[in-house]
């Protein structure tokens, strides 16, 4: 077997193309690598298993965690999760797992991590923390749609490309993440071995030789379910991220306590310490509200989504909404029993109704919403042409089939480029929820941003939050129809199909 101290030395190829250049750092059970792509003369990361003498059971959890890392990365292709390229084993018996030395091979970065960052630099302004958190928490909801936990998230894990100036974020490191059971979680295998099923491995939960859990999280971000040794779910990873997002606007983790009990108790306190955390920044009431609301203790009043989270943290902060975003009100419509009609062109007021919720009919023109203007834009012949910001942004918008149960649509970039918030822009992306999109121009230069909004049913309408306001569409006049708003003072457009328009006498014609 080769040496737990140096399983590559500088010089040595691995799979007949990737070179050890420089070790990087040593993890839990991996050595690190600045390693050379011979092939196509490109950096990347080698990242090579080690067993340390001691329980055998821990060797072997750690075994599986590190397979399954490779084989997580593989199923996930967002662009702010980092990429592998290659997986393979370095030497042994391929009969014996206690001899073979697993390791991947995946995209270098170059940029530092989070922590580093935050140690060099400081306190990050709002902005930017919006940035980095929102393209994690799309990361994420990549994975989480696959049935992927991360369970592990930390500034260590969060990985920087630098592009010139800027800094692109990459959600790393799933070596504990965790399948959850409805997507075929390999706890039901006993002895905690990995499982390789449908051409991926899944590592079983931390079981050791003992019978006890092994404790694999890190105790300053990890959510209170976690520390309990209790089962997660998505808003563990939320609960997670809101720490990182605290971490950035401070400079300082919440919670620091490397005892589990003492941290578990600090837990149930999270309101107030976040509260007094946040308190000298002068931070929207609507930011400090929503960072609270995702540290609660208990799992299910947290945010379910973690993408909605991060489009939640977006408005708190955007200086056009003035921080004004009810959090409260994030995953809560108004159900819509008799609901008051609102005819094209009526003016709207600035504040919504106790319920918050009209019905708006298509029509011509423009119609007013919440102070605002919108207008109807029909799909037809495939797809519909939105020009947004004066002009200088023109979309196509294309509904694709429905495959997920989910309204997927396709937004190409006719004059500019486009990106999921935080991302690396496109000439077109897929959007299958709520997304803000980064526009981009020549040279990297930003035209803007446009929200896209997908809309929740409810009693045979389409309800989309408009401002202040809650705006109804009925699905039998507009069967499949989405929002595209570029921002207060801009233009906003409901993108749909044209359906069925009831007329006064009783009569129906179709529309568009």
């Amino acid at each position: 077997m080769l040496s737990p101290s140096a399983p590559l030395s500088l010089g040595d190829m691995v799979l007949d193309r990737y070179r050890a250049v420089e070790h990087i750092a040593n993890g839990g059970h991996s050595v690190v690598y600045l390693g050379r792509d011979e092939r196509l003369a490109r950096p990347v990361c080698i990242k090579v298993f080690m067993r340390y003498p001691g329980d055998p059971g821990i060797s072997q959890t750690s075994y599986e965690h590190f397979v399954q890392e490779a084989f997580a990365l593989s199923r996930l292709t967002h662009p702010n999760t980092l990429r592998i390229y290659d997986f393979g084993h370095l030497a042994g018996d391929p009969a014996h797992d206690e001899d073979r030395i697993p390791f991947h091979i995946s995209e270098y970065m170059n940029g530092g991590t989070l922590s580093q960052l935050i140690r060099e630099r400081g306190a990050q302004p709002a902005a930017e923390v919006v940035r980095i958190a929102i393209a994690v928490a799309d990361a994420l909801a990549e994975a989480h749609s696959v049935g992927i936990i991360h369970r592990d998230l930390k500034p260590q894990n969060i990985l920087f490309n630098a592009l010139g100036a800027t800094r692109l974020p990459k959600l790393a490191d799933f070596g504990i993440a965790k399948w959850l059971e409805d997507a075929g979680d390999a706890d039901a295998d006993e002895e905690g071995r990995t499982a390789e099923r449908d051409g991926f491995a899944r590592a079983g939960d931390t079981q050791v030789v003992s019978g006890q859990k092994m404790a694999m999280y890190s105790p300053s971000w990890a959510a209170p379910e976690q520390l309990a040794g209790q089962t997660v779910g998505p808003s563990a990873d939320v609960y997670s991220l809101a720490l990182m997002a605290i971490y950035m606007l401070t400079g300082r983790a919440v919670f620091t306590d490397d005892d589990v009990y003492e941290g578990y108790r600090k837990r149930k306190s999270a309101a107030s310490i976040v509260e007094m955390a946040l308190e000298p920044l002068g931070l929207p009431r609507a930011a400090v509200e929503l960072l609270i609301g995702a540290t609660r203790f208990e799992p299910t009043t947290r945010p379910q989504k973690v993408d909605r989270f991060g489009l939640a943290l977006a408005e708190a902060f955007d200086p056009d909404r003035g921080g004004a975003l009810e959090t409260a009100k994030l995953e809560k419509l108004a159900p819509l029993e008799a609901l008051p009609s609102m005819a094209a062109g009526e003016p709207a007021p600035v504040r919504a109704a106790a319920r918050g919720t009209r019905r708006v009919s298509v029509a011509p023109g423009t119609v007013d919403v919440a102070g605002r203007s919108a207008r109807f834009a029909p799909v037809t012949e495939g797809h519909a042409d939105v020009a947004g910001l004066g002009g200088r942004a023109r979309l196509r918008f294309t509904f694709l089939p429905v495959t997920t149960g989910r309204r997927q649509v396709h937004v190409k970039g006719m004059s500019c480029f486009v990106a999921k918030h935080g991302g690396r822009p496109a000439t077109a992306v897929q959007v299958d929820d709520d997304a803000m999109l980064d526009l981009v121009g020549p040279g990297n230069a930003a035209v803007g941003r446009v929200r896209i909004t997908i809309g929740t049913p409810a009693a045979g309408h389409t309800v989309f939050r408009f401002g202040e306001e809650q705006v109804a569409i009925g699905t039998e006049e507009c069967p499949d129809v989405i929002l595209a708003d570029f921002g207060q003072g801009a233009e906003a457009a409901f993108i749909y199909t044209p359906g069925v328009l009831p007329e006064p006498q009783g009569r129906r014609r179709r529309h568009g």
